[in-house]
């Protein structure tokens, strides 16, 4: 008895047309997102040098750029510190900016080493994400149900006796 074989692609073994498919899917671009803080002792005029510097990191990777917001400064929720020239420094406050691109896996990689490099760039994210036009939802608005008043009845009149008001009660419970 003989054992026959598969003959499915597994890798290393596998025939030339599958190794190629593999290189496609590897070489396929993909939607990439990067948030990014930058330090606040970048001054107002340097920040444009600044984003075109990390936009230069995108450029030089061959990334399309689908869109982005310019950075602007914004309370952080927490200190941050970042070493700075052997020190410590910490941050209550940072540039806030981010990039929407097309690039490819590889290339992705070696643009989170050029921010993780950057001495100016003071924490940043990287996520895969999609086409679509990114949406912003402001603050929802919170209705709330109309204020109804309280029928106002008309000015009482003159003080009711006790005896009236024993009479009254009377005529109720006999009912």
């Amino acid at each position: 008895m003989t054992e026959e074989k598969s003959s499915a692609p597994t890798g290393v073994g596998a025939p030339p047309l599958a190794q190629e498919e593999l290189r496609e899917e590897r070489s396929e671009t993909r939607i990439y997102e990067v948030g990014y803080l930058v330090v606040p002792s970048v001054s107002e005029e340097e920040l444009p040098r600044e984003v075109t510097a990390l936009k230069d990191v995108l450029d030089k990777e061959k990334a399309a750029i689908i869109s982005e917001e310019f950075p602007k400064l914004r309370a952080l929720a927490y200190p941050m510190q970042k070493r700075v020239g052997g020190a410590y420094q910490k941050y209550q406050n940072a540039y806030f900016g981010w990039v929407k691109f097309e690039v490819s896996a590889e290339s992705a990689k070696r643009i989170e080493q050029a921010f993780k490099q950057s001495e100016k760039v003071l924490r940043f994210i990287l996520v895969k994400t999609v086409r679509e036009q990114t949406v912003t939802l402001g603050r929802p608005r919170v209705t709330r149900p109309e204020r109804k008043e309280a029928p106002k009845d008309a000015p009482a009149s003159a003080p009711v006796s006790e005896m009236e008001l024993d009479k009254s009660i009377e005529k109720l419970i006999a009912e």
